[in-house]
């Protein structure tokens, strides 16, 4: 570990309560890993390279390889309507049904809305969650604009299935894990990891310290999220990447992965310029290198994979705490190593994100000062309310509280000061979910998603 990262680590950890990590540098052959902190605050188990953690968004490239893998196997091509391998597919635009490529679903140009909050409560089927894209809201026209978006790459993942008339999860370990020699395991309550070295979640409180949380364990996010490996796996993907996709991709069909498709929102780091994304990765151009990378972020994890494909290097980490800014600073200090360039002071964004967190915590207080509501109100808020792509939540009397139960999300309902009505977690980065009357139901608006949903009064 160089000097320059080992006092940024220490910086971050002080700030951000960032309980540990593991990443890699591979450069001219040569491959250098470290690990850092905690697999485990409670515990103080140190972090290893055979540590698994959750890899989080970087689940959207392995998606992605394979359909490379079946592009140049001739099975499927990405301008193709996925009707044509999912007949099944439907939207509330039938136009954008009908028309929706592999290309559509991989560059987050589908005009689908951010419809995350309910991935994370329903426990169904890859196929089941593919199946209720037809009730889904967009948020805007098809092709009219970047909207990043995980559920299409369920979509996709399920495409892959038709295609291969395989479960998605055994698709990924026999066509890229088990080749490449990747320990993987995957996201879902029927995953057993006893007796695996595993890095445990954790999420930051807010004031330098971070505590043990829940992992998320919702199978249906596997293609958008849910593969869990270690560093020593991830090194063997990104020395697959380093090599065009071989020995598992057709050198061709692989670089169509990295060819542009849709314009992006920068990040503020002052060096990424022409932004996109391709199909599973976005592009962009730093320090004047030509930059192919991804993030990935769920509850109590990170991770970074970015490679420059001309020069043959790159990095990846792996991180077990949610909601920091650690893992991007890390990221950008390893990349500017790689292009022989001083790293710019990271105190300023430490203080920003400190700063962002003392609001959401502000926020959370207000929630949790709003009244009870009265009787009067409770006589319609309190019931089973149902959206079919949500499926259901119910708002009860609890010991003369009133609170909101759906799936793993539990909160007490609130009344604000402007007469709002808010269902709030008490945690430092916490999901929400604000009422709305409507007749027979309850409008919702979640903490992921800027518009109102109806869900009907059950009986």
């Amino acid at each position: 570990m160089t000097e320059v990262e080992k006092k940024a680590i220490q910086k971050i950890q002080s700030v951000t309560g960032l309980a540990g990590g593991a990443y890699a540098v591979i450069r001219d052959g040569s491959i250098r890993k470290e690990c850092f902190g905690y697999a485990d605050l409670e515990t103080h188990r140190p972090i290893t390279d055979q540590s698994f953690f959750d890899i989080a968004s970087n689940s959207k490239a392995f998606t992605a390889m394979l359909g490379a893998i079946a592009a140049g196997e001739g099975m499927f091509d990405w301008d193709v309507p996925v009707r044509t391998y999912y007949p099944g597919f439907g939207m509330v635009d039938e136009y954008a049904a009908a028309h929706m490529t592999g290309r559509d679903l991989a560059s987050h140009r589908s005009g689908l809305a951010r419809h995350e909050f309910m991935r994370a409560r329903v426990y169904t089927s890859i196929e089941d969650m593919a199946r209720r894209t037809q009730y889904m809201e967009m948020s805007r026209g098809f092709r009219e604009s970047y909207e990043y978006n995980n559920h299409m790459f369920i979509v996709l993942g399920h495409v892959m299935e038709c295609v291969y008339g395989r479960p998605w999860r055994e698709l990924i370990l026999e066509r890229i894990a088990n080749p490449l020699g990747m320990e993987m395991r995957f996201r879902g309550r029927d995953c057993d990891f006893t007796g695996l070295d595993t890095a445990r979640p954790h999420r930051p409180d807010g004031k330098g310290g971070a505590y043990r949380c829940a992992y998320a364990d919702n199978e249906v996010a596997g293609p958008c999220g849910g593969i869990r490996t270690n560093l020593q796996g991830m090194i063997a993907w990104l020395q697959c990447l380093l090599h065009s996709g071989a020995p598992i991709c057709k050198k061709e069909a692989f670089e169509a992965l990295l060819t542009p498709n849709m314009p992006t929102e920068g990040e503020d780091n002052g060096y990424e310029l022409f932004n996109s994304y391709a199909l599973g990765w976005r592009t962009s151009a730093y320090r004047g290198k030509r930059l192919v990378y991804h993030g990935g972020a769920i509850t109590g994890f990170q991770s970074h994979v970015a490679f420059f494909p001309e020069e043959r290097c790159g990095i990846v980490i792996m991180v077990n705490t949610s909601s920091t800014t650690g893992a991007a600073l890390l990221r950008d200090i390893l990349l500017d190593e790689l292009c022989g360039a001083e790293s710019d002071d990271i105190t300023p964004k430490l203080e920003a994100w400190r700063a962002s967190m003392e609001k959401r915590a502000a926020s959370v207080g207000e929630a949790y000062a709003g009244e009870v509501p009265s009787p009067e109100m409770r006589s319609w808020l309190c019931g089973k309310f149902y959206h079919p792509a949500y499926d259901d939540f119910t708002i009860a009397e609890r010991d003369g509280d009133v609170w909101l139960e759906y799936g793993n999300f539990q909160a007490p309902v609130r009344v604000l000061a402007d007469g709002g009505i808010i269902a709030c977690e008490q945690d430092a980065v916490p999901d929400y979910m604000k009422l709305r009357r409507m007749e027979n139901g309850l409008w919702v608006e979640t903490s992921d998603l800027a518009m109102w949903l109806p869900f009907q009064r059950m009986e």
